[in-house]
């Protein structure tokens, strides 16, 4: 069954941005805590080990869960670990995250241990009361380090600009309405990237394309990068729209736009969006704010 919570977003909240985040705490589990020392900060990390993390959390909000691995050795190697991730009663999702150690990050409770950089994963919730369980997996040799953060909407900048991407294969027109909009095409083997300035917000609205052996709704991941560094991969589910056309592709239908926004790093960055799913090609638009 497609994760149907996921992404169920309304009109409003495209017109919104996340603004204030709030650390969240699991209602079952989670009793063990790493505090770690992350430029000249302190930041508390809940252990996944044996025992499940459930959280019970009021929607709508955008989630992020941000998850680092310990090491008890210096290492140039990357370190890779995973996760499961389970929203209400719909089907499970593996997290994998492959990073270096990070060298600057210290922790309070294992001073001579080191930890990678983290991996970020976002998602939205609908409106209403929804569980949340994490759980870790066997082919990790060491618990894995999370924080979920929670965060509310707020209106974006209107100081708006539509970006076109570097290179790009193909440019199709959604025809909404009678409205055409200019979309890009992504696919699994064909990444987009952008030449940004940051800081800046940038925001990806994206359209699944629904081919004829698809069911009415289904769901696809964005994974986004600077360089060789992963911002953020987000996922995203969608449902055929009834109401809007590709103009130039009479066989297949565009899903409903989803968006999903990530805080580009200062200075000039070269940023890299791709569809993680095999077999699964994405529309895409993309906006920066200032």
């Amino acid at each position: 069954m497609i994760p149907k919570v996921l992404f169920k977003i309304f009109f409003f909240i495209f017109l919104y941005s996340t603004a204030y985040a709030e650390l969240l705490k699991p209602s079952h589990g989670g009793e063990k805590k790493e505090i770690l020392k992350i430029s000249d900060k302190r930041r508390a990390y809940t252990v996944l080990s044996e025992d499940s993390l459930v959280y019970e959390i009021y929607g709508p909000a955008r989630l992020e869960l941000i998850a680092r691995y310990p090491s008890n050795k210096k290492t140039k190697k990357s370190q890779k670990f995973s996760y499961l991730l389970l929203i209400d009663d719909e089907d499970p999702i593996v997290i994998n995250h492959r990073y270096k150690i990070q060298k600057s990050i210290r922790s309070v409770q294992h001073p001579n241990h080191y930890y990678t950089y983290s991996g970020n994963y976002f998602f939205n919730i609908s409106e209403g009361n929804h569980r949340i369980l994490l759980k870790s997996l066997e082919s990790n040799d060491y618990p894995v380090l999370v924080r979920f953060l929670k965060k509310d909407f707020e209106r974006p900048n209107k100081n708006r600009s539509e970006l076109k991407p570097m290179v790009f294969q193909s440019n199709h027109k959604v025809i909404v309405g009678e409205k055409p909009v200019s979309y890009y095409e992504l696919k699994n083997n064909r990444p987009l990237q952008l030449d940004l300035k940051g800081p800046k917000k940038l925001r990806i609205l994206s359209r699944l394309i629904f081919d004829e052996y698809m069911g009415s709704n289904d769901s696809y991941r964005l994974r986004v990068k600077s360089g060789i560094k992963v911002l953020g991969t987000f996922i995203l589910s969608s449902e055929r729209s009834s109401t809007s056309y590709i103009e130039d592709i009479k066989d297949k239908v565009p899903g409903k736009w989803r968006t999903c926004e990530i805080d580009i790093p200062h200075g000039n960055q070269v940023i890299t969006v791709e569809v993680v799913d095999k077999n699964k090609n994405v529309l895409t638009r993309f906006q920066e704010y200032k």
